[in-house]
C-alpha cells in the first residue's frame, strides 16, 4: 500500500473524530472507504463501470456489492444475454 499526502479540512475531520471518539487517522481511513464505495455505485449507476469492476473499485464481494446498490436504490443494469451468459457459465462450474 502506498501512502498519499492530500490536503484535509481539519475542522471537519477533527468533528469526525470528536463525534466518533476515534483518531483523525482513523476518520480518514473510514472516510475514504466510504467515499470509494460511493464512487463505485455512481459510476455503476451512470453505466460507467460492470457489475465486477463496481465490486473491485468499492473494495467488497459481488454480492455486497449488490446489497450496496440496493441500500442506494440502484437497479442491476444487467440484460437478459448477461443473465443467460451467467447461467451458461454457471452450469459449466457446477458440472
Amino acid at each position: 500500500m502506498e501512502t498519499v499526502s492530500s490536503r484535509l479540512d481539519l475542522e471537519t475531520i477533527n468533528l469526525f473524530g470528536k463525534i466518533l471518539k476515534e483518531k483523525r487517522s482513523e476518520v480518514v481511513r473510514e472516510l475514504v472507504e466510504s467515499g470509494k464505495k460511493h464512487k463505485a455505485v455512481e459510476l455503476y449507476k451512470m453505466k460507467k463501470v460492470s457489475l465486477g469492476l463496481g465490486a473491485k473499485l468499492a473494495g467488497v464481494t459481488l454480492s455486497e456489492f449488490i446489497d450496496l446498490l440496493k441500500e442506494h436504490n440502484v437497479y442491476l443494469n444487467l440484460e437478459k444475454e448477461d443473465v443467460e451468459h451467467a447461467l451458461k457459465t454457471a452450469r459449466k462450474v457446477i458440472s
